[in-house]
């Protein structure tokens, strides 16, 4: 019994001081794979609006990190990240407003949008977005 406390006590004093190393534990619950999460999120916890972020599988996780969603997050933005998996992916690029960026998702790189809450596209662009784009 006291083998398994001693476990336990290592176990959580690594995790605490070595929190980055153990980056697999973290959770990504600010993160949405449903245009309807995000908006309901976004409304709830007034947001400024809704950052889209396509990502193709083959370009895999495409230069999105963990650290750049937190980022985001905490400029107060809502974070919708859809990949080929998900059930917003087709509808999302099957709507004419997004006809700009279609070609470079086609391409198998990434791109992202910006929505306000109404579900209006503010803006589009191919590339990943990074802090700078979005500090308003």
């Amino acid at each position: 019994m006291s083998f398994f406390g001693v476990f336990w006590v290592i176990l959580g004093t690594l995790i605490y001081t070595n929190r980055e190393k153990f980056g697999f534990l973290k959770t990504s619950s600010f993160v949405f794979h449903s245009k309807q999460e995000a908006i309901s999120n976004a409304e709830k916890n007034e947001k400024k609006g809704i950052i889209l972020i396509l990502t193709p599988k083959a370009c895999g996780d495409c230069g999105v990190s963990t650290t750049l969603l937190e980022e985001l997050d905490s400029l107060g933005w809502s974070i919708l990240q859809l990949e080929e998996d998900d059930p917003d992916y087709e509808t999302i690029l099957s709507d004419d407003r997004f006809s700009e960026i279609l070609p470079v998702i086609q391409e198998s790189r990434p791109a992202w949008g910006v929505l306000n809450l109404g579900e209006e596209l503010l803006l589009a662009k191919p590339g990943i977005p990074s802090k700078l784009d979005l500090n308003l």
